[in-house]
């Protein structure tokens, strides 16, 4: 069963602690360095299944898995065999686990499994999205132009000062999106929608908008779902993305959006083969 609109997604925090006087110099240097905070998304075990059994995240983003009962595993792979990207297991003894994910994952669908319960159907996903980061330089936006995708995450770092990240053109705001970039909120990110495919999308910074600092987003028309990796053909890579997620529930592996992958997937590849 898909279900990728319930699965929750929380800012991480670091735990409570005192810390020295170099401790916390080193916390806000990470901070005006841009550390990616990310988000946390949970999957929870009930039963024979993991709860949303598919989630879309992005590079940094952390997975933790909760256990409920039983014995099971999170296993990365497909076909009920393992890959080597991470194993761990879910019992009374070891109650959760969780995943950074990595930077090599964008574009990709990552399949998972229960070792003791993969002929079960006990299988998840993780759909994980590419990110763009621009970097608050000055009174800069760095790089001021960027081109994306629908689905694309666009993450801005604050170095310094006191900024805003704006959406509209002339320095008026559009309600599109709006971000502040300041010592307690360093990073802002925007998740680009589907209906802004075509569009190129201004922004700017509220205090600093009439001395220049302002930015383009330029969005791709719609992506070919067969292009499962994202790289603008349809080709070898995405065949074996496919292959390897065969009877995945879900996934960008399922093109047809059917809830399955399955030969009307490869139909769907083949029809639209570009090489």
């Amino acid at each position: 069963m898909k279900n990728m609109d319930r699965h929750i997604v929380r800012p991480r925090h670091a735990a409570a602690s005192l810390f020295t006087k170099g401790a916390v110099a080193g916390l806000a240097a990470g901070l005006v360095a841009g550390t990616a905070l990310g988000a946390e998304i949970t999957v929870t075990q009930q039963g024979v299944t993991f709860v949303p059994q598919t989630v879309r995240a992005y590079p940094g983003d952390v997975i933790r898995w909760v256990y409920t009962g039983g014995t099971h595993t999170v296993t990365s792979g497909a076909d009920c065999t393992p890959d080597g990207l991470f194993n761990a297991e879910l019992t009374v003894k070891s109650t959760e686990f969780s995943w950074t994910v990595p930077a090599s994952a964008a574009g990709t669908t990552v399949p998972y499994f229960c070792e003791p319960h993969c002929i079960f159907f006990q299988t998840g996903s993780i759909e994980v999205g590419r990110e763009h980061v621009v970097t608050q330089q000055s009174l800069t936006f760095v790089p001021a132009n960027i081109t994306v995708s629908p689905g694309d995450r666009i993450r801005w770092v604050r170095t310094a000062g006191n900024h805003t990240v704006t959406s509209g053109a002339g320095c008026a705001a559009d309600g599109l999106f709006d971000g502040p970039l300041t010592l307690a909120s360093p990073e802002f990110s925007w998740v680009v929608p589907a209906s802004a495919a075509g569009q190129t999308i201004p922004y700017y910074c509220a205090p600093h908008c009439f001395f220049s600092m302002v930015g383009t987003i330029t969005v791709q028309g719609a992506a070919n779902p067969a292009d499962i990796d994202g790289d603008g053909a349809v080709n070898a890579a995405d065949l074996a993305t496919l292959l390897n997620s065969w009877g995945a529930k879900g996934g960008a592996a399922d093109i047809d959006r059917n809830g399955s992958v399955d030969a009307a997937d490869l139909a769907v590849l083949l029809g639209a083969w570009t090489g």
